[in-house]
Order: C-alpha cells, then structure tokens, then sequence
C-alpha cells in the first residue's frame, strides 16, 4: 500500500481519510449553508446484523455539491426479509444535470426492495419501479417542500440492486443494475466487478446524455447477473467511488486493506468519503460482510 495514504492532522473539526493527492477542495473547501431541501442530510449512515452477514452503509454529499450549494443526490436503502433469508440491497445515484434527482434517487431507493420481493425478478420488479416513477415525477409540482420549484423541472436515477441469499449452504447473489452504478466482490485482497459491461460504450439513443439511460425511461436498459459468494464481502456503491476503484491500483489496495473485514459504521462513513484529487461527486457505498462459511 503506498505511504501516501493518511488523514489530515492540522486543522480542528473532521479529519477525513486521504488516499493520493487529496486535491485543494478536499482540504480547503468549508462546509457552507444549508440546501434549500431540508430533507436532504449531507450524510446518511446505517449499519445492521442479519443471520450470517453484518452490514455497513454510508452516503456523504460530494464536494461539488457542497461547493454549489446543491443536496446530496444518492441514496440507498437495506431490507432483510427473513422467510427466504434475502437481504435486499438498492443504491441510486441521481443524475446531477436534473436538480430534483435525489426525489427520484430516494423513491427508487425505496421502492425497488418492495417491487423485487414481491415478484422475485428483476425484469418485472424494475419495470413495476420505473411506471412507478413516472407517476411520481409527474406529481412532484404537488409535494409541500417542493412548492418552489418551476414547472418541468425534471429528475431521474440510476440504480444498482443485489438479492443476497444469505442460506450459509446456498450463498449466491443475483444483481441488476442500470447505469454506472456498481456491484463488487472483494476476495484475498482483490476487487472483482461484478458489474462489468463491455458493451458500456455502445450509443443506447437513450433519453439522457452519454451512455447513462437513467429511470424514468419509456425504455429501461436493464442488466442483470447471478455469481455465487464465497466469504469476501461484497460491496454496492455509486460510482463516486465506482469509478476510482476501477481506475487506480492505489484505491484499489487502499479500500481492500480498510474494508477487509467491517469497520465501525462511522469510521466507514469516513473512507467512504475519502478525498482524492478529480473526485468530487457524491459518494455512496453498501458493503454486507459474511460470517465464515460451514467447513
């Protein structure tokens, strides 16, 4: 692991974890006033224990964000349904050229656990999401705390969703996932993206920029992928950090070294949160740590 790996010592208040160059925003930006979304937190943090697995799940508001004055746009959310042992993990990432995206981001969030374990399949349960989601973009004009907000403005979400089996004898995951989002395993100090699409590139037509063809969408690209799960942990998070750790060695060694086995949840929050340079999106990440398996 390189040595310039540290957290920031000099300067009262939070001291957050560093990985390279930490960049000058990352150090010297301030938090500023609060957005005009008071239901919007800059972080949200949560950490529970099922049958066989410890979760940890942290969301921190990017540093552009901040520094724009505008609300953290990803959101996450965890659900255990004990019948079948299926813990149900969802994270959305608003996209950021739409200014209500975190109502889309946090509807979805909401939703797609609901949807998947009523119908056990990720086609239907999306698609259901995603009619959903058009309805309650067409209302947002109706919601009290949104009153301020002109006509037309619009929202949307990408998503990356896991159904984790937690049966110790049958431990398998089925992932879907729609944009940039990501699924990870790590395993013996190595990443393995479970989310990998080499057709990425391709021009979908789609409604959005880019290659990001975000819900609501009259025609979602769904992915899906089933792996089965040894006893390295396994991650789901934006690509605020998707896309460091798919880019650099040095994030790579670093985050396996910290979430080789499950810190405390604020701790986590930290590293989720770490400072590098040219990285300043929102950053959000679930990571669901397994008891050893059954000799």
């Amino acid at each position: 692991m390189s040595t310039d790996v540290w957290r920031r010592t000099e300067t009262p208040g939070a001291k957050p974890y560093v990985i390279g160059d930490p960049g000058r925003a990352a150090t010297q930006l301030e938090p500023g006033p609060p957005t005009r979304f008071p239901d919007s937190a800059d972080h949200e943090l949560s950490e529970c224990r099922v049958p066989g697995a410890q979760v940890r799940a942290a969301s921190v508001r990017g540093i552009l964000h901040r520094y724009r004055n505008q609300p953290r746009q990803d959101r996450f959310s965890v659900v255990f349904d004990p019948p079948t042992m299926t813990l149900v993990v969802t994270v959305c990432d608003g996209v950021g050229q739409f200014p209500l995206s975190q109502e889309a981001a946090g509807f979805a969030a909401a939703d797609v656990p609901r949807a998947y374990l009523r119908h056990g399949d990720w086609q239907i349960a999306v698609t259901e999401v995603n009619e959903r989601l058009k309805d309650f973009v067409a209302t947002a004009g109706s919601r009290p705390h949104l009153d301020h907000v002109p006509d037309g403005v619009r929202m949307a979400t990408t998503l990356v969703a896991a159904a984790i089996c937690l049966d110790p004898d049958a431990r398998h995951v089925s992932v879907a996932w729609t944009d940039d989002s990501s699924a990870w395993l790590l395993a013996d100090g190595r990443w393995r993206n479970l989310t990998h699409d080499p057709a990425a590139g391709d021009d979908d037509n789609g409604l959005h920029s880019g290659r990001v063809r975000a819900l609501p969408h009259a025609d979602p690209r769904l992915r899906t992928a089933e792996h089965l799960l040894g006893d390295g942990p396994i991650f789901l998070m934006t690509d605020g950090v998707g896309v460091p750790l798919e880019g650099s060695v040095q994030v790579r060694e670093t985050l396996a070294g910290w979430w080789a086995t499950a810190p405390d949840v604020f701790t986590f929050a930290q590293q989720v949160g770490f400072a590098r340079k040219g990285h300043m999106d929102d950053r959000t990440v679930v990571g669901v740590w397994f008891e050893a398996s059954r000799p």
